[in-house]
């Protein structure tokens, strides 16, 4: 008996001791308590960048305010570097004048738990009763299928959607927040927002990675202590302007992106989201092909060369990219958007594409997780939900097989040396040159290229017009047209038969049909799939229907006008209907043999796919990314309207597999922007960007193919950073023998490759 009185005596003097600083109910309203629920993970056991925060949140001068006070719980994390915070167990923290203060431990507990989060929040309301609260989530996110705060200690379990609206819900008990912040990666997306409503009035949270060293605590919470009445709105705008501003400093600035959402404007977005899911689902039933496109062509965020992105799409593109098959939802979608949306920070290198609110729309990430895209949507009820449980089907059904062998690029336009003259060759130039004459030419080119098809017009011979002033050659036959009147037969010979053949405002349906031989489709105003060889060419536009060469003209002067090497070149394949009717995307890939061999050096990033015909060119210049003067494998991301171009590099970095990120600006300018890992093996993205110091030690990565097809990693030569740093170039590739293929990927993102050609610098 007595042995059980001393335990509980033990018992209450140490309960009594671990909450010797909570304060009674009756304690006085502060103006602003901020919660932080920091569950540390590996970002803490490998890098400290836990407390690294919390010394920030120190250093604001919280703990000497009278007026704004801050709580945190610690966990998740197998060790923690500093202020002696506890690897075993979940502990609560007041933030002192120059340290944490514990206020309570609560034993053993998963961070990834709703209840673990409730029970955070009921003890900081209690504890520290305010007129405004602000509460942090900190740790990995996964979007919306991961979720976030994965707790290393109980094998990554972290918080689903559904467990976070729980354990917000019971946790505030009505209280609302008046700012939510997600330090965390890519959770910016319409379903959690959309969750939100009636939870917080304002989110702050990422459409793309987080930096490692996560929210500029000291430089949002000072202004808060130097005046508790500064405006929510404001408080708000600072978190996602000091973020980036912090990311944007530096040697090793990053990408970076921050917005502000108003809650009570989500109602508007769920509804124009679920109306255009809606529209969009029942379009994939009966042209899955297009939406497929259109949503291979958008920018993923937080992706990478060779592993899932979070398949969240910005929503204002998504909505561009859509608007020409669903004009009325997507501006609707856009309008509701732009009015949740009250800030938007980002840095210059993707601000032509994150405009503050994310969609989820599956495609890149099924491949591998598709399963639990399913789970977490099969799940939610909304045409939201079935949209992406539609385009999760979609893609995960098995690839076809294109008739790559039967495919091999050509040159359609190439040009050796520009600056000095030289001589250009190709279809491009012999077919279109002297019909454009001097306009055609890339920058006044008209004098090296040859191959006039237009020679001989007038005379009785030469090129395709032999014989046009003598009846002979292609036009015998023309004038024996005879048919005059409605119903008459017609006299029209060889390639001119049919020609009058009487065509009295014919049905839409049968227009394609009306003249016979190779004019059938004369009268077809539509976009008509062409393909030599084959009737219903649609000839009226002349060669321009078998080589849309003005539209090669546009874009390939467009892309040469800010080519600063001297090759310059355009190799072109040519689909069947069958297989681009298959096809979702296509790449120019540029490849080395090495032995028995191919090593493919990376995508040529610039490739246009006529759709009306089914002709795919892609443009070089010759330039590449080069790492310490050597070739590295370049997976371009994004390109704008500008010229900018983002890229990855995957290299091995001091043994570790690590992608280095390269931004190429419109104006020539190369950018090495630091070092990232990339995904762990549980989806959630590693946060940060690594710098490089002097000594470290870099292998660049590459896809060796076998001759039976067989794919492999290689690795390239040891790249050393010197104590100048690492330097990278846009400039031109080695001289030497390389090989060209295409890259077609079908409508489930299986990638396929055309037979190779060799080429030559």
């Amino acid at each position: 008996m007595k042995k059980l009185l001393s335990a509980l005596l033990s018992l209450m003097t140490a309960v009594s001791f671990l909450h010797v600083s909570v304060p009674s109910a009756s304690a006085e309203l502060k103006e602003v308590t901020i919660l932080a629920y920091v569950c540390g993970a590996d970002l803490e056991s490998e890098e400290g960048e836990a407390t690294g925060d919390i010394r920030e949140m120190i250093s604001s001068g919280i703990g000497n305010s009278s007026a704004v006070t801050a709580l945190i719980a610690t966990g998740g994390s197998t060790k923690w570097h500093n202020y002696g915070i506890s690897s075993r167990s979940v502990q609560y923290y007041r933030l002192g004048a120059k340290s944490p203060e514990l206020i309570k431990d609560v034993g053993k507990r998963s961070m990834g738990e709703a209840d673990t989060l409730s029970d955070f929040l009921q003890f900081g309301i209690s504890a520290a009763p305010a007129k405004r609260y602000i509460l942090v989530l900190w740790d990995h996110g996964g979007g919306p299928v991961y979720g976030l705060c994965n707790d290393a200690n109980y094998r990554d379990d972290s918080l689903s959607l559904s467990e976070l609206r729980s354990g917000l819900e019971k946790g505030l008990g009505g209280v609302k927040l008046d700012i939510i912040g997600f330090d965390c990666c890519l959770m910016n997306c319409v379903d959690l927002c959309a969750d939100l409503y009636g939870i917080a009035d304002n989110a702050v949270l990422s459409q793309e990675l987080v930096n490692g060293t996560g929210l500029n605590y000291d430089a949002w919470i000072k202004p808060i202590v130097d005046d508790p009445a500064l405006s929510t709105q404001k408080i708000a705008m600072a978190m996602a302007e000091t973020y980036v501003e912090e990311n944007a400093r530096g040697r090793n600035a990053s990408t970076a992106t921050m917005s502000v959402i108003a809650m009570d404007k989500m109602p508007a977005v769920m509804d124009a989201a679920n109306a255009f899911s809606s529209a969009l689902s029942s379009l994939m039933k009966t042209n899955a092909a297009a939406v497929i496109r259109l949503r291979a062509g958008l920018t993923s965020f937080g992706e990478f060369a060779d592993y899932d992105a979070s398949d969240l799409v910005d929503l204002e593109d998504m909505c561009d990219a859509f608007s020409a098959l669903l004009p009325q939802e997507c501006e609707e979608l856009k309008k509701a958007a732009r009015q949740a949306v009250c800030y938007n920070c980002t840095t210059n290198d993707i601000a032509s594409y994150a405009h503050g609110l994310s969609f989820f729309m599956p495609y890149e990430t099924v491949r591998s997780d598709g399963k639990e895209i399913l789970s977490h949507y099969n799940t939610e009820d909304s045409a939201y939900a079935s949209l992406a449980v539609t385009m999760a089907s979609q893609t995960t059904m098995g690839g076809y097989s294109f008739s790559a062998s039967n495919y091999t690029p050509y040159s359609f336009y190439t040009c050796d040396d520009y600056y000095a003259g030289g001589a250009c060759s190709g279809a491009l130039c012999d077919i279109w040159d002297g019909y454009y004459g001097d306009y055609w030419s890339f920058n006044d080119m008209y004098g090296y290229c040859g191959g006039d098809i237009w020679a001989g017009l007038d005379s009785a011979s030469g090129s395709v017009w032999n014989g046009y002033s003598t009846s002979s050659g292609i036009w015998d036959g023309y004038g024996g047209a005879s048919a005059s009147s409605a119903g008459a037969e017609t006299t029209a010979t060889g390639i001119w038969a049919g020609l009058n053949e009487p065509v009295a405002t014919p049905e839409p349906a049968s227009a394609s049909t009306a003249l016979g031989n190779i004019w059938a489709g004369l009268l077809n105003t539509g976009a008509d799939y062409y393909q030599p060889g084959e009737e219903n060419q649609n000839v009226q536009e002349g060669v321009s229907e078998a080589v849309p060469a003005e539209t090669v003209l546009e874009e390939a002067s467009s892309y040469f006008a800010t080519a600063t090497l001297s090759a310059q070149m355009i190799y072109s394949v040519q689909l069947n209907k069958t297989d681009l009717d298959h096809l979702s995307t296509a790449s120019g890939v540029l490849s080395v043999q090495k032995g028995d061999e191919v090593i493919r050096l990376g995508d040529l990033g610039k490739t246009t796919v006529d759709w009306s015909t089914g002709l795919i060119f892609s443009m070089f210049d010759g330039s590449w990314p080069m790492l310490g003067g050597q070739m590295v494998r370049a997976e371009f991301l994004y390109g704008d309207e500008a010229g900018n171009v983002r890229f990855v590099i995957p290299a091995r970095i001091n043994g570790l597999k690590m992608y280095l990120l390269g931004n190429h600006t419109a104006e020539g300018k190369t950018e090495l922007l630091g070092a990232t890992q990339g995904y762990d093996e549980n989806g959630f993205a590693i946060r940060g960007y690594i710098a490089l110091d002097a000594g470290m030690t870099i292998y660049p990565l590459f896809t060796a193919v076998g001759a039976d097809g067989s794919e492999r990693e290689y690795t390239g030569d040891a790249i050393t950073v010197s104590q100048d740093g690492l330097q990278l170039t846009w400039s031109r590739i080695p001289s030497g023998s390389y090989l060209y293929c295409f890259g077609l990927a079908d409508l489930s993102g299986q990638v396929h490759y055309t037979d190779s050609i060799a080429i030559s610098f």
